[in-house]
């Protein structure tokens, strides 16, 4: 008997939908077991050091550090170039690109998601949901009474909506090795502040989770920029993030990648089950069925399954296709984590969005200062673009 051990979030998207797909492929190969431990999202950081594991889910973010900690297996050497191949061709977003560092694959991606907008249909009071940051705020401020709207912003959400807002605002050029350029972040966090003060003041003690279990229950109608989650379609309506011109425009990307621990003396079983759980078969299928939400293209563009979800994929895909991943240098974690504390402070004491953005700044240049961080791609944008995206 082959025994795999795995850890992934505690969620049932995370971890539930992983269960599950190994359930069936331990009844169709009696010989393998695979087994599961939960984490917390937040044990995701450092997740990639659990030597105890043959098979470990993880976010981008963290890949510098795994290929400098020697942590994982490069994909290329277990599995087959056409498996790799198809998974580059039917990727959502960046999100196969995410995982590729210093020229190895070292992960492909499981789960999937970026920063989208969610709405209760049956209290949202307008027809269809805006689509300019205009029109979020005629929306938000013509609410019913009673009806109220939230935005994750918590310090990691409210990071990764500046980002998100940077992005729109400046193409390619928003960031470098010293921060984010303040032509581009300083009206980015002008709008994020007014947003801000349009929502309900809990946003601040929140992520998307919280916020999605809110509006589900009916205690909130609207969120203009939320991670969105396949787990919530049954009571809530989903769509592309909006715009400052309402053409279509990508967000920050998420998700999760399945990799295989260095440490494990059962790397070929761990690929051959890796490469299952990632194949269209399986995300079109068993993986989706429990709760699973798909990094494989193939799943999200399948009829049935969109059906299935009320809409979710078809209503949102166009956001995740134009998304961009974040920098996955040694630092980047750290940076993330220490300039989320630190801009978090200040908006609850109510600073400008130029004192917010000239003190990001200095957390970031010294936060890579101490680690040294050095990219293995010279020349490289340290944010990756989606997919080529049509209308």
């Amino acid at each position: 008997m082959t025994v795999l051990n795995g850890m992934a979030w505690s969620h049932q998207r995370g971890l539930g939908c992983l269960e599950a797909v190994s359930a069936g492929y331990a009844r169709r190969h009696p010989g393998v077991r695979i087994n599961w431990d939960r984490v917390s999202p937040a044990e995701f950081e450092g997740a990639h050091r659990a030597n105890e594991y043959d098979l470990i889910a993880m976010e981008h973010p963290y890949i510098g550090q795994a290929h400098a900690d020697a942590a994982l297996v490069p994909l290329e050497t277990v599995l087959p170039a056409h498996v790799l191949a198809q998974q580059r061709e039917s990727s959502v977003g960046p999100s196969f690109a995410s995982y590729t560092w210093a020229g190895s694959q070292w992960a492909v991606a499981v789960d999937a998601t970026a920063q989208v907008s969610a709405y209760r249909a049956d209290l949202l009071g307008w027809h269809i949901p805006p689509v300019t940051w205009d029109e979020v705020t005629a929306c938000l401020k013509a609410l019913p009474p009673g009806h109220k709207a939230v935005l994750p912003a918590d310090p990691i959400h409210l990071l990764c909506s500046l980002l998100t807002l940077c992005a729109q605002l400046g193409g390619s050029g928003w960031l470098d090795g010293t921060g984010l350029d303040p032509n581009v972040a300083v009206p980015a966090a002008e709008r994020l502040l007014h947003l801000l003060k349009l929502v309900e003041p809990w946003s601040l003690d929140v992520g998307a989770v919280e916020a999605l279990e809110a509006m589900s229950t009916g205690a909130v109608a609207y969120a203009p920029m939320v991670f969105g989650d396949v787990s919530y379609a049954r009571e809530l309506r989903y769509a592309d993030i909006p715009s400052p011109n309402g053409a279509l425009a990508g967000s920050l990307f998420d998700g999760i990648g399945l990799a295989i621990s260095a440490t494990s003396e059962k790397t070929l079983a761990a690929a051959r089950f890796l490469a299952h759980a990632v194949s269209a078969e399986c995300q079109r299928g068993e993986y989706v069925r429990a709760g699973g939400q798909p990094g494989n293209r193939a799943a999200w563009t399948d009829p049935d399954v969109d059906a299935a979800a009320g809409g979710f994929f078809s209503a949102t895909l166009r956001t995740l296709d134009r998304a961009f991943a974040r920098p996955r240098d040694v630092a980047y974690p750290v940076v993330h984590r220490r300039v989320a504390e630190e801009i978090h402070r200040m908006v609850r004491r109510g600073v400008t969005a130029r004192e917010i953005v000239s003190r990001c700044n200095e957390v970031w240049t010294a936060t890579y200062a101490e680690h040294g961080s050095v990219r293995p791609e010279s020349g490289s944008p340290l944010v990756t673009p989606g997919r080529p995206a049509g209308p």
